[in-house]
C-alpha cells in the first residue's frame, strides 16, 4: 500500500472505530437512562455494544501494532548490537506472524460456523463478533510480512531494529527518545 493510500486507510480505521465507540457509548447511556428514568430499555443495547466492544478492541490493537505501539520488553534488546537486535526483531515479527495466522485461521472456522447462528435479541449472526478476531489477525499478519520484507531487505535501521517506546525504564536507560509522527 502506498503512503497516501496507506494513510486514508488508517484515518478510515480510526474513524470507523469513532463511530462505534460513539454508538456504544449511546446505547448504553441510554439503556441506563431508559431502565432508570422509563422503568424500561433499548433491549438490543446489550448484544449491540458487546459486539462493538469486541470490534473496538480488536481494531484497536490493529492500529496500536501499525504505529508500534504495544508494549515490549526492550531493556535487553536496546543493549546489544546490531547483529543481536536483528535476530531480536526478525524472531519477533516471525513468532507474532504465526500467531496472527493462527489466529486468522482459528476465526475463520468460528466465523463460518457462527454465520448460521442468530444472536438471540436482535437477530444478527453471531460469526460477526469472530469476523473481528479474523480481520485483526489478518491486518497484524500483514503488519508482520510488512516488517519482515523490510527486516530481510535491509530497509529497517539500527534504531529502528527495536521499536521505541518512551517509558520509565527508558528513560532511566538514557535511551533516547524515538518520535513515530503518524501518517
Amino acid at each position: 500500500m502506498s503512503g497516501r493510500s496507506s494513510g486514508l486507510f488508517l484515518r478510515a480505521v480510526e474513524n470507523v472505530l469513532i463511530v462505534g465507540f460513539a454508538a456504544m457509548i449511546a446505547l448504553v447511556f441510554g439503556n441506563v437512562v431508559m431502565r432508570y428514568v422509563f422503568n424500561s430499555g433499548i433491549i438490543a443495547a446489550e448484544e449491540v455494544s458487546r459486539m462493538i466492544f469486541v470490534w473496538l478492541t480488536f481494531g484497536g490493537a490493529y492500529l496500536v501494532a501499525r504505529e508500534n505501539g504495544h508494549l515490549g520488553m526492550n531493556s535487553l534488546v536496546i543493549r546489544l548490537g546490531q547483529r543481536g537486535r536483528w535476530i531480536c526483531r526478525f524472531l519477533t515479527e516471525a513468532l507474532s506472524l504465526l500467531c496472527m495466522v493462527l489466529v486468522a485461521i482459528g476465526c475463520w472456522e468460528q466465523t463460518r460456523m457462527n454465520l448460521a447462528n442468530a444472536a438471540p435479541v436482535t437477530g444478527l449472526p453471531t460469526g460477526l463478533v469472530y469476523a473481528a478476531g479474523l480481520a485483526c489477525g489478518v491486518g497484524l499478519a500483514s503488519i508482520n510480512i510488512r516488517n519482515l520484507f523490510l527486516l530481510v531487505t535491509g530497509r529497517i535501521s539500527f534504531d529502528d531494529l527495536v521499536p521505541q517506546i518512551e517509558t520509565e525504564e527508558m528513560l532511566s536507560a538514557n535511551v533516547p527518545r524515538q518520535d513515530n509522527p503518524r501518517s
